[in-house]
């Protein structure tokens, strides 16, 4: 996914409050920049974010790509980061069988 992607799945570069330099950019669950962001939140806000510290206690990523227990209790007890409506469709999607890939277009000769 890339700097500045939060294991949650926001990606805080494209957010106004980092662009105006009010808030700093997050991490991946297994990169060394989400510990030094758990700290700064334990720092400046005297606790942590509970899905930025399950995503590096369990060493994972990005929560919706490589949790096997995605949308778990963090995200459904809400409101942030994402809506219940949003949670609601990924359970439901998740639960559906695997689609087949899209198969590329055929390449001119």
């Amino acid at each position: 996914m890339g700097a500045g992607t939060g294991a949650c799945g926001v990606n805080c570069l494209v957010c106004g409050l980092f662009r105006q330099g009010k808030c700093g950019p997050c991490a991946a669950g297994v990169e060394p920049e989400a510990q030094k962001k758990l700290a700064a939140q334990l720092k400046l806000l005297g606790g942590v974010c509970p899905i930025l510290g399950c995503a590096v206690t369990r060493r994972v990523a990005y929560c919706s790509a490589d949790c096997d227990q995605y949308p778990c209790p963090r995200f459904l007890a809400g409101p942030y980061p994402f809506s219940q409506g949003y949670l609601d469709m990924q359970m439901r999607r998740r639960s559906q069988p695997a689609a087949k890939p899209p198969t590329p277009p055929a390449k001119p000769h």
